[in-house]
């Protein structure tokens, strides 16, 4: 006896709002010939609406009565793979959050477009034209139904545009089954581009055609000698012909008129092709070890740790070519945009069209091509920011990351994870290869490296035996003392001079946005703060503007204090902006350039000014952390850093790490090439074990120090710290919120006999940053060895307490990244 299909699927329904475990029923209409299969998109109702969803399971549920049918099918093939499935599930459990807010990093560009509804005859015409008959209509009713039901077909079309008084004769015809209506998907928001294009008609192959004139014999003769439809841009370009000449010859019928899918090319040049450089005894032996993980086919986890200028690109690019030659696709990983454009270069220098590259500056189309080619299998390598982690490869075998102790690895919104943690588990599932470079480890790899987990490789010279930069501290304490009160020291000021005559490049590395960190009125001391949130506001020079950078809130600056009215305003603090300004007054004849979020906004910026910088059409480059990564330009020998110990007076217990990560890659920044680098820098506090580790080389001695620190305060990496984060338009709503979960969560753990040496819950408080774009802040700090007792009890407590209180939103922080 053969059994029958299950008719039924079970669908991840994708609103936001939803539960994050729940799957909804659904049925499938009995004249649907098949099943939708896992990983489809359908279109389902749900709550009044029809709403897309991913079927996520197929089996009889437990009561079938009053499910309702699915609407409609909106793949032709399942857009998630089983494995892309398990995949999600790990991460909604890992990351403390729901299956939905993943989608969109598993799906191309523009998948979620709009549906339109159609409609067939299910019924023979003759009892479509009895049942028209027997309805109670005028007569004029009547003939304007039977008009519209003569566009009906077997086939699905587009539903018509009716007269209101058709819809309730339309509606009780797909009561009784005489048409079904469903719905499809309309052309997605962005799809592969077309051109038009033109071939040889195959019935005129054979043929001499009479009568042509000299351009259209050229036309003729170019097309003889292709075997597909050519773009008309490109029939013009190889003839000299115009357009109204190819034309003439299709109307005469000699060519077929078609189109052509061309790719929306993201690369600004083209690539160079160069060999493989030969490696040095420490860059061999990191390869070998590298090489023998991806010969064994089974998981492997290394810390390339190397100092700046290493060649730890050249052992990425080798790791990569020694998987490809195994018939396996490979990630790179870069933490921002900024880098992503030389790093290509060199990429695809070595691996040319096998390249493919994903990341936020792309335009929609570029992104959606780019994802079909490495879905399609037509790439071998993918370079990328974070979410480039998800590339859908179909025979993954190495991850790189590159600058792995980089925040930007971890995302500041649903969904919060970290690629770095995503890599991992994508390399345990595939049997795959992560390699994490860096010339200064997280803590986390350090600790991961001391336990066993990962296996560290180390690159300890530059290549060529270079030297590591000489790196002088001057104290700004004495400067104030001497009464030197200008941006630039005296030291620094005479070491631009002299690289600047000598035709050398200069780096300065200031961490400020904008021209003055904040205006203060000196008559009452008011400090001009944002309104929507509690920071102050930056003034920026060009334009003239205060500005939020939480928020963007801007305003003019007042020639008035608003809250007494004095015109004693004050301008405190260099930015980027203040800095460029008076290093064209110190240095008029020096071309500068600035790089920061301000002027790195449009698409392709940061490959004009790498390029600038490359040519050496740049002497000074200031900026933000922006130019203190990645760069590897020879002829930089001077790196100056303003304001170094800025970051350590942040009330977050990564500030000193950040600050040595920071200060060590703009550090190395100088003395790439041949010639001796310089590395100065200016701090109120030389001391402090971060700067002093720089200063005297000392790596080990910051992270025997800071792993002291952490293990002290049962921080990550020897804990996990997870951030309940409130907020809300109404302060005391919100507080009153935060006291009410970590009540809840407390009375949890009390009644589940876990003490506070294995889960420890601080707070709730107000956050540090008390206000941001009108949504007043509380958190909770829950510090914890057994993550799975937060990931059993978290969801559960701040999903109850949401579905009741609509007007505070819960974020649930894992491994955060700042606590402010």
């Amino acid at each position: 006896m053969k059994m029958e299909a299950c008719r039924y699927i079970q669908v991840v329904v994708n609103l936001p709002e939803l539960p994050a475990e729940r799957n909804f029923d659904y049925h499938i209409p009995e004249d649907w010939k098949l099943i939708p299969p896992l990983g489809s998109r359908v279109l389902v109702p749900f709550a009044g609406r029809r709403v897309e969803g991913i079927v996520w399971g197929n089996q009889e549920p437990t009561y079938a009565e009053k499910i309702k049918d699915v609407h409609g099918v909106l793949d032709e093939t399942p857009i998630l793979t089983v494995e892309q499935m398990s995949l999600i599930e790990w991460l909604a459990q890992r990351f403390f959050c729901r299956r939905q807010d993943l989608f969109r990093l598993f799906f191309p560009p523009g998948m979620k477009g709009k549906t339109e509804k159609c409609w067939r005859q299910a019924g023979t015409r003759e009892k479509v034209v009895e049942y028209v008959n027997g309805l109670l209509l005028t007569d004029d009713l009547r003939r304007k139904l039977q008009a519209v039901l003569g566009e009906l077909t077997a086939e699905y079309t587009p539903y018509p545009t009716v007269q209101p008084e058709l819809k309730p004769s339309l509606v009780k015809m797909v009561s009784a089954g005489l048409i079904k209506v469903s719905w499809r998907p309309q052309k997605p928001v962005v799809t592969f581009k077309t051109v038009q294009a033109y071939g040889i008609d195959p019935a005129c192959v054979q043929e001499e055609p009479d009568g042509l004139t000299a351009k259209q014999e050229k036309v003729w003769s170019f097309l003889g000698g292709q075997q597909e439809l050519v773009a008309t841009k490109e029939i013009l370009a190889a003839t000299g012909v115009t357009a109204s000449v190819v034309e003439a010859l299709a109307r005469k019928g000699l060519l077929t008129k078609g189109s052509l899918v061309v790719e929306r090319n993201p690369f600004l040049q083209p690539a160079l092709s160069q060999p493989a450089l030969v490696l040095n005894d420490e860059q061999a032996e990191a390869f070998a070890q590298i090489e023998a993980a991806i010969d064994h086919e089974l998981p492997g986890f290394f810390l390339l740790h190397g100092v700046t200028g290493s060649g730890k690109t050249e052992v990425y690019l080798q790791a990569i070519a020694a998987a490809m030659k195994r018939g396996k696709e490979a990630i790179l990983l870069v933490p921002e945009i900024a880098l992503t454009p030389q790093t290509v270069e060199r990429v695809r220098s070595r691996f040319g069209e096998a390249v493919a590259v994903l990341h936020s500056s792309l335009s929609d189309g570029e992104r959606f091509d780019q994802w079909w080619k490495i879905k399609n299998g037509e790439v071998k390598v993918v370079v990328g920011a974070r979410s480039a982690v998800f590339a859908p490869l179909p025979n993954l075998g190495l991850i790189i990351i590159d600058e792995e102790h980089e925040f930007t690895y971890k995302q500041e919104e649903v969904p919060r994870y970290h690629a770095k943690e995503v890599a991992q588990e994508l390399c345990r599932r595939v049997n795959g290869v992560l390699v994490l470079g860096s010339a200064t480890p997280s803590l986390e790899s350090i600790y991961a490296v001391q336990k066993g987990e990962i296996q560290k490789l180390t690159l300890s010279q530059r290549i060529l035996g270079r030297a590591m930069p000489a790196i002088e501290l001057v104290d700004l304490r004495e400067e104030f003392r001497a009464r030197r009160f200008t941006v630039l020291s005296p030291r620094l000021n005479q070491e631009i001079a002299e690289r600047l005559v000598q035709g050398e490049q200069v780096i300065i590395l200031l961490n400020r946005r904008g021209f003055a960190t904040f205006i203060i009125c000196r008559e009452c001391g008011h400090v001009l703060k944002c309104p929507a949130c509690d920071v102050t506001l930056t003034f920026h020079r060009n334009p003239a503007v205060l500005r939020c950078h939480y928020c963007n809130y801007q305003a003019d600056p007042p020639e008035r204090c608003p809250h007494c009215k004095s015109h004693y305003l004050r301008y405190f603090g260099h930015g980027t902006q203040r800095l460029e300004e008076e290093l064209t007054d110190l240095f008029p004849q020096a071309r500068i350039a600035r790089m920061d979020l301000d002027t790195t906004g449009r698409k392709g910026s940061h490959e004009r000014i790498y390029r600038q910088l490359v040519r050496q059409e740049i002497d000074i480059l200031l900026g933000t952390q922006m130019v203190a990564k990645g760069l590897d330009l020879p002829n930089v020998t001077l790196v100056g850093i303003l304001a170094a110990d800025s970051g350590l007076n942040l009330p977050d217990f990564r500030a000193a790490e950040r600050t040595y990560q920071i200060l060590t890659q703009a550090a190395g920044r100088a003395g790439r090439g041949e010639k001796a680098g310089l590395v100065v820098i200016q701090t109120f506090n030389p001391e402090h074990y971060s700067i002093k580790a720089l200063a005297e080389q000392e790596e080990s001695a910051f992270y025997q120090q800071e792993l002291a620190y952490r293990s002290a305060g049962s921080y990550p990496p020897f804990n996990y710290l997870i951030r309940l984060v409130f907020s809300g338009a109404d302060q005391r709503v919100v507080m009153d919120s935060a006291q009410k979960v970590t009540a809840v969560l407390e009375k949890a753990l009390t009644k589940l006999n876990i003490t506070p040496a294995t889960m420890e819950v601080l707070g709730p408080q107000p956050a540090i940053i008390e206000k941001i774009k009108n949504q007043f802040r509380w958190h909770t700090l829950i510090k914890t060895q057994d993550l799975t007792i937060a990931q059993r009890l978290l969801p559960k407590i701040t999903g109850a307490f949401r579905s009741r209180n609509k007007g505070v939103r819960i974020i649930i922080d894992e491994n955060p990244y700042s606590v402010l």
